[in-house]
């Protein structure tokens, strides 16, 4: 496990008043491309603040190796030697879900956008905050029944709780449309062959296929369909699917697939737009990249985590706990969603928009009052 220490210089020499965050991600292993992306988005955020804030603000960043083990020994680290006063960061259930345990009997606010297996709020925690959450991601169910007209649809999801928790979510959505899952199965997460699956699929006379997993996932999926090449409409992933490093790696089999994208440039508020502008532009600067949605979700979580160090800070009280009180009763517009939490910890106003591929790049789509751009349908790509 690593440590990556980041802190502004003080400006001017100044003396002034420091306070550590802390964040772990995965920024080695399988889920490293995703990590890093995020990790960029937390530093980033912690660099704006510092730029106009009354104090200066430490972010201490370890990798978590993508191991649930190695995140609780992160936890341990930045509740323990490191005295956080707030945990920002996190990815994937299975290492949220323990990594936030430690944090919680700590008394330390931990908030991530992470996570979304179902059961990370129902645990009675007071000190964990979820910025996602399952509901935002069932709007690729509107787009299908009420954009596309389509009525039969396949969906296979990974087997992880995540995974598991909003694949029941976006069944019970396609239910309530009226629409008919002609095949519904899981498949393991760790698989590096899905053409059997595919060729049931093409076989369940389905006009849309919903998959649902991470980037590895989707790569051995796509790859597969274009040797199975199954007859469907169109291909609709979710979270991890419109990235930079898919788009660049997969090239000609991304043209066209939809996905859940929480951000892309140009979706921001109106009210938002100079900030969004900053956002890229800075990015673009200090990492040699355009931002994608993790990126933007690394960004905004820290930023919420820092106004409510800010808050804190501000009424005397520089402690976790005062973090954790500005945290609960704060709300908001980022340039991702608008957020309020609840008493279990999730943003009931997280809502998230579906883009399409289309030239290279994902472009909104649905729903309506965020889109810029206009569905292709039908379309897949190994039919090009």
């Amino acid at each position: 496990m690593r440590r990556i220490g980041f802190l502004l210089p003080l400006v001017f020499g100044l003396a002034l008043a420091q306070y550590k965050i802390g964040s772990h991600l995965p920024l080695t292993g399988s889920l490293s491309r995703i990590g890093t992306e995020m990790a960029n988005g937390v530093r980033l955020a912690v660099e704006h603040f510092n730029a106009t804030a009354p104090f200066k603000v430490e972010l201490v960043l370890l990798d978590d190796e993508s191991s649930p083990a190695k995140a609780v020994a992160a936890v341990e680290r930045l509740v323990g030697r490191e005295r956080v006063l707030g945990i920002t960061g996190g990815y994937g259930s299975n290492i949220i879900g323990p990594a936030s345990e430690v944090a919680e009997r700590a008394r330390v606010p931990y908030i991530t956008s992470g996570g979304l297996a179902r059961d990370l709020t129902q645990r009675g925690f007071r000190y964990f905050f979820r910025f996602t959450n399952v509901e935002g991601y069932t709007v690729v169910a509107d787009l299908i029944a009420k954009g596309f007209g389509a009525k039969r649809i396949a969906l296979a999801h990974d087997d992880g709780a995540g995974g598991t928790d909003v694949a029941r979510a976006v069944r019970a959505k396609l239910q309530a449309l009226g629409l008919e899952l002609v095949f519904d199965s899981s498949y393991p997460g760790r698989s590096t062959d899905l053409k059997p699956l595919l060729e049931q699929i093409g076989r369940s006379g389905a006009e849309v296929l919903i998959f649902i997993g991470y980037e590895n996932n989707y790569a051995t999926a796509l790859r597969g369909a274009q040797v199975v090449r199954p007859k469907v409409n169109a291909f609709v992933g979710l979270y991890s699917l419109i990235t930079p490093s898919l788009i660049q790696d997969l090239g000609p089999l991304m043209e066209g697939v939809y996905g859940t994208e929480p951000w892309t440039n140009g979706s921001a508020p109106v009210a938002l737009r100079a900030q969004e502008a900053r956002f890229v532009r800075d990015y673009r600067d200090r990492f040699g990249q355009n931002p994608g949605y993790l990126a933007a979700l690394g960004y905004v979580q820290t930023q919420i985590l820092l106004n409510a160090l800010k808050k804190a800070v501000e009424s005397g009280s520089p402690t976790p706990e005062a973090v954790r009180d500005a945290l609960a009763t704060s709300q908001g517009e980022t340039l991702v969603s608008a957020y309020r939490f609840d008493k279990k910890g999730d943003n009931v106003l997280y809502r998230t928009v579906v883009s399409q591929v289309q030239k290279g790049r994902g472009v909104p789509v649905w729903p309506k009052e965020r889109a810029y751009g206009r569905w292709v349908y039908p379309q897949v790509p190994w039919t090009r």
